[in-house]
């Protein structure tokens, strides 16, 4: 298998496992990714700062970007756009 061949079928699985027949979320993708948004700070910095210092935390920020970073591997593989991840946030928010 090509590599191209490896990540078209990932895409795929990631697609039939979170997406509906219309290529919208289904309703658990979407409870999903909102938690994940929210656990993952998918739309806030991942910048964290010691509450006892004031000072960056790098430890505390590389934990956050690695959150992040899995979020985005979601993301991508669904073909999510910026609008679809503000819209999630949103979500996430109100819930």
């Amino acid at each position: 298998m090509t590599p191209a061949e490896k990540l078209d079928r990932k895409r795929r699985a990631y697609r039939q496992l979170f997406l509906a027949d219309d290529g919208g979320a289904n309703e658990p993708a979407k409870v999903v990714m909102a938690d994940l948004a929210r656990f993952c700070n998918a739309t806030k910095p991942s910048v964290r700062v010691s509450p006892q210092t004031g000072a960056i935390d790098p430890m505390a920020m590389a934990v956050g970007e690695g959150r992040r970073e899995v979020y985005l591997r979601i993301q991508t593989h669904l073909g999510l756009t910026d609008a679809d991840v503000r819209a999630i946030a949103r979500e996430t928010d109100d819930g």
